[in-house]
């Protein structure tokens, strides 16, 4: 591990400790509070440039890199937040670094949140948006990326695409996603003092807000730990060993696996939840891993030869 994973470490479990001493969490204030600290904290890159757009009537923007590789194909970015928190303003700086790494367009939009909007919604824009893209992209041109619960909204979406005998992206790439919404998993407890980032008393209480009846946590249309997903994409993970979801990682590369869908896992010692945010920072896993993820797409999304 890297000096600076160290010095991030410790002032991130200081930040963590704040928000633990909160007993009653009020979902919004802390959406509030989380987006202030998100946007005031990570910086957009000045080697990409932004434009907003609109598709579906959903808000998004488009980020460009200043030096484009590849104009063939373009990546759909699903932020994260626990499914009540986060945006475009949030996010933009991990998508953008995405971006930078991959020299591929991407777009990232403002999806539903809970409480006010349970699932479904948030998977359901994020399969309007990716119709959308498939007007100008065939869907082999098109990588799903997303971090935490973005990268859970990506494989909700997958489960219902799967349903509804969609075609499929090229391939996905998930950074710590917020999979198991049991919330059982062991490294919830393992790791409940190491993991720098997702408080389990926080996700936790997110649960019953953002699922309600007639689903459930463990819904096979809700949650692929119970669910057939032989139909996937080829998919990359990355986690951090310390991290509370570190098991839902773990176990979503063992299922794809067993359902014969390719996977690249990657489980970095020692690193906390979304990691690669820090490569503002100059952090080298955070680097290593965005390069790990381009290597992926590139590998299934070709670059067309004339």
């Amino acid at each position: 591990m890297s000096l600076q994973n160290d010095i991030i470490k410790f002032v991130m479990m200081y930040g963590r400790r704040v928000v633990e001493k909160d007993e009653d969490i009020d979902l919004k204030n802390l959406r509030r509070s989380l987006d202030e600290l998100f946007t005031r904290t990570f910086i957009t890159p000045w080697t990409v440039s932004v434009s907003p757009i609109t598709l579906k009537g959903i808000e998004a923007e488009i980020i460009t890199p200043n030096e484009l590789k590849r104009e063939d194909c373009i990546i759909l970015f699903a932020h994260g937040g626990g499914f009540f928190m986060g945006s475009i303003n949030t996010h933009r700086s991990l998508a953008a670094w995405v971006v930078h790494e991959t020299g591929i367009p991407a777009v990232i939009f403002n999806y539903r949140l809970a409480p006010e909007h349970p699932f479904p919604a948030g998977r359901d824009d994020l399969i309007k948006v990716y119709g959308e893209l498939m007007k100008e992209y065939p869907h082999e041109r098109i990588a799903f990326v997303g971090d935490s619960a973005g990268g859970g909204i990506i494989v909700q979406a997958l489960l219902a695409m799967q349903e509804l005998n969609m075609k499929m992206p090229a391939c996905a790439a998930l950074m710590s996603p917020f999979l198991d919404l049991t919330c059982s998993s062991r490294s919830i407890k393992e790791n409940e003092d190491k993991d720098t980032f997702v408080v389990p008393k926080i996700i936790k209480s997110i649960i019953p807000h953002y699922i309600q009846e007639p689903y459930k946590p463990d819904s096979s249309i809700v949650n692929p730990l119970y669910a057939d997903i032989s139909g996937f994409p080829p998919t990359i993970i990355h986690v951090g060993s310390i991290e509370t979801l570190r098991d839902d990682s773990r176990n979503l590369a063992a299922r794809l696996e067993a359902f014969d869908v390719e996977c690249e896992f990657w489980e970095y010692e020692g690193l906390p939840h979304v990691w690669q945010f820090n490569r503002q920072f100059f952090l080298p896993e955070a680097q290593k891993a965005l390069s790990e993820a381009k290597d992926f797409i590139y590998k299934y999304i070709p670059e067309i030869t004339y």
